[in-house]
C-alpha cells in the first residue's frame, strides 16, 4: 500500500480527463489507501414527481435535487444520476441516465405497458452513491395500475425483505401560494401567485410546480421515504463518479489466473454513424475507467479488445452500469382508498385517449443525411496522409501499396512473424506501438492486414508521429478503411467482444400537453401543468399560467424544493373546476 502525497480529488480529476502519466497512475483513486478520505465526500437526492399514481403507459415525470457535501467544497462531482422504476418482484421495468447540472437532475421515464399493477419503487443514484451502498440512495414509492390485466404483482419478502415506510418531516413557510380564484371553468387561464415567504428569505428559492386532480399525489404529511432494513454497506471506492457531460464505464482486465492485471493497455471502438475511439491503461489493481463524448445516442454499440501479449489470455469485464444488488425495500402491498379507486379510473381512461389521439409519427419523413465513411471527420482529425486505393494502379496486396505507395509503414519481424512500424522525423515514435485500425477496430494481425487485396479497401490514413489517447500514447496511427465496412474479412483480436451501454436519457419537455390547447383533441391530462425546476429571486413575486383542465373536480396545486440546509419545504393551494 502506498503513502497518500496527493489530494484525492486532484487524482481523480486526473484519471477521468486523461492527464495521467505513469506516476500518477501509481496513485490510483481505487486505491484503499485512499478511503477514508475518499469516504468524507457525500453525496444526497431527494426525488420530486408529477403525481404518484400512475397507468401503464405513461410518463413519470421527476425532478431530483442533488447535493455533495465534503473537502472538495464547491468543486462539481456526480454530473449522473442513474433511475430506475422496480417492480415489486425486484426487477427493473425501465432506467435512464441524466444529466445533473446545477444540482438538479430533471426528465421522464416511460411505464411499460406490460406493467403489472403494484407497488412499485423509483431508485435514483449517482455512481459515487453505489459505493456506500444501496441504504443511500434515494426512493419513491409509486402505485402503477395496468386496466388490462387483472392480476396484482405481489412482492416476494424473501426477496425483498420488509421495512417500513416512514413519514418525511417537511419544512412549511418557505414559500407562499395561491390561485386567483377558488373556482373556474374549463379552460380558463389559471394564474398561480407565488412569492417567499416573510420569514424565509434566501436569496433564491428554486421549486417544482405540478397540478394534478387531487387524491393522486401524496401531500406534505403524507410524504414518505423508505426505512430499510439490512446492513449497511462498508465504504469502499469501486465507482468513480461521472465528471463531465458524457458517461462512465468502467471496469477490471484479469489475466488467465483471474487475478487483476495491471498496466494492461485497453482499446474501445465506438461504433455507428458517429464512430470514435478510446485508449486506457489499467491501474496497479487492474481496474479502468473511460469517459464516453457527451451527446451520444441512447444506446451506443462499443467494441473492446485487450492487447495481448503472446498467450496472454487476458479478460476485460465491464461493471453493470446501474446497480445489481438486491435492495431491502419495504414492499407493501397494493391497495387503493376509495378516492383513490375514482381517480384510478378516470386516470387510466384518459391514458386510453390520450394513446387515441396520440400521433404515430410525422407525416413527413425525416431522413439522415448521407453519411458515408468518406465523408466523416475521425477522431484523429483531418490533417493526415491520406490515400485513396482507386487513384492508384491495383497492387496485388497491402504490403505492396505500404512499400510503393507509403513508404512511411515498414515491417520488421518479431518473434518470426511480420510487423508494422511507422517511420516519422520524431525519433521517439519507435519507442511506442502504432496504433493499427480497420473501420475505427483494432488490429493486431499485421500479418493478416498484409496480405489483404487492396480492391476491398477504400483509403488508408496516416499520421506518422506521437499520438497520445487518454493515457495511452501511441508511435503514429495507421487507419485503413473497407469499402463494404465488413473490416475486408480480418479476424477479429482475442478477448475482445461487442456491448452496447446506454447513454443519457432525453429529456421530455415541461409545461402543459400540446392537447390541451388544441380544439379538436380532447383534454386528456393526468398532470395538469408540471414545471420541475423554476427560481424565485428574493423579494419578487412570479406568476405561473396554466390552462384550467376539462374535468370536473377538485385539483391541488403542490409547491416542491429543498432548502439549501437539505430540508424538503412545500406549499399548496386549491382550486375548483365546474
Amino acid at each position: 500500500m502506498k503513502r497518500k502525497s496527493v489530494p484525492y480529488y486532484i487524482i481523480l480529476l486526473l484519471i477521468l480527463t486523461g492527464w495521467t502519466a505513469l506516476p500518477v497512475i501509481a496513485q490510483t483513486p481505487f486505491d484503499e489507501v485512499f478511503w477514508d478520505e475518499a469516504s468524507q465526500i457525500s453525496e444526497n437526492v431527494h426525488l420530486f414527481t408529477d403525481r404518484t399514481i400512475y397507468a401503464v403507459d405513461e410518463d413519470i415525470h421527476f425532478v431530483a435535487d442533488y447535493h455533495v457535501n465534503g473537502p472538495i467544497g464547491d468543486q462539481p462531482w456526480s454530473s449522473m444520476l442513474y433511475v430506475e422504476l422496480i417492480a415489486p418482484t425486484g426487477k427493473p421495468m425501465v432506467q435512464g441516465k441524466f444529466l445533473i447540472s446545477g444540482g438538479k437532475a430533471v426528465g421522464t421515464l416511460h411505464i411499460p405497458g406490460e406493467s403489472i399493477t403494484g407497488v412499485y419503487v423509483m431508485k435514483c443514484y449517482t455512481r459515487w452513491m453505489r459505493n456506500s451502498g444501496p441504504a443511500g440512495f434515494c426512493y419513491m414509492a409509486l402505485k402503477v395500475i395496468n386496466p388490462f390485466r387483472a392480476e396484482v404483482a405481489v412482492p416476494d419478502n424473501e426477496v425483498n425483505p420488509a421495512g417500513s415506510f416512514q413519514p418525511v418531516s417537511v419544512k412549511e413557510g418557505v414559500l407562499e401560494c395561491m390561485t386567483g380564484s377558488d373556482l373556474y371553468h374549463k379552460g380558463e387561464e389559471v394564474v398561480l401567485q407565488v412569492k417567499g415567504s416573510a420569514n424565509y428569505a434566501p436569496d433564491r428559492i428554486r421549486f417544482s410546480v405540478t397540478v394534478v386532480p387531487s387524491g393522486t399525489i401524496d401531500l406534505p404529511g403524507e410524504y414518505f421515504e423508505p426505512t430499510l432494513s439490512g446492513k449497511e454497506s462498508a465504504f469502499m471506492v469501486g465507482f468513480l463518479p461521472d465528471l463531465t457531460n458524457g458517461i462512465s464505464i468502467s471496469g477490471t482486465v484479469v489475466g488467465p489466473d483471474q487475478q487483476p492485471v495491471p498496466y494492461a493497455t485497453l482499446h474501445f471502438s465506438l461504433l455507428g454513424k458517429n464512430p470514435d475511439f478510446f485508449a486506457t491503461m489499467s491501474d496497479e489493481n487492474g481496474r479502468f475507467v473511460i469517459v464516453t463524448p457527451a451527446g451520444a445516442k441512447e444506446t451506443m454499440e462499443f467494441f473492446i479488445t485487450p492487447e495481448q501479449e503472446e498467450g496472454g489470455g487476458l479478460e476485460v469485464r465491464i461493471d453493470q452500469e446501474y446497480d445489481t444488488r438486491q435492495i431491502p425495500i419495504p414492499w407493501e402491498q397494493f391497495r387503493l382508498s376509495d378516492d383513490e379507486i375514482e381517480m384510478a379510473g378516470k386516470i387510466t381512461l384518459n391514458m386510453q385517449l390520450s394513446k387515441a389521439y396520440r400521433p404515430e409519427g410525422s407525416l413527413v419523413e425525416e431522413v439522415d443525411s448521407v453519411d458515408t465513411v468518406g465523408n466523416r471527420i475521425p477522431f484523429y482529425g483531418t490533417r493526415v496522409k491520406r490515400l485513396l486505393i482507386d487513384d492508384y494502379v491495383m497492387l496485388p496486396n497491402l504490403e505492396e501499396v505500404f512499400i510503393n505507395l507509403i513508404p512511411e509503414v515498414q515491417f520488421y519481424k518479431k518473434q518470426g512473424k511480420d510487423r508494422i512500424r511507422v517511420i516519422s522525423p520524431n525519433k521517439s515514435i519507435g519507442v511506442f506501438n502504432p496504433l493499427i485500425l480497420m473501420d475505427h477496430i483494432s488490429v493486431f494481425d499485421h500479418e493478416a492486414l498484409l496480405v489483404l487485396d487492396p480492391e476491398k479497401i477504400e483509403r488508408i490514413d496516416l499520421i506518422n508521429d506521437i499520438y497520445l489517447k487518454g493515457n495511452v500514447a501511441f508511435g503514429g496511427i495507421l487507419a485503413i478503411y473497407s469499402r463494404k465496412g465488413d473490416m475486408a474479412g480480418i479476424d477479429l483480436p482475442k478477448g475482445s467482444y461487442f456491448f452496447d451501454y446506454q447513454s443519457i436519457h432525453q429529456e421530455a419537455s415541461s409545461g402543459e400537453p400540446l392537447s390541451s390547447r388544441e380544439g379538436r383533441i380532447p383534454d386528456v391530462r393526468n398532470t395538469i401543468f408540471w414545471a420541475p425546476d423554476l427560481q424565485l429571486e428574493q423579494g419578487t413575486q412570479m406568476d405561473v399560467p396554466f390552462t384550467a383542465p376539462a374535468g370536473q373536480g377538485d385539483y391541488i396545486v403542490l409547491l416542491r424544493g429543498v432548502t439549501p440546509g437539505g430540508e424538503i419545504f412545500s406549499a399548496s393551494s386549491r382550486f375548483h373546476v365546474e
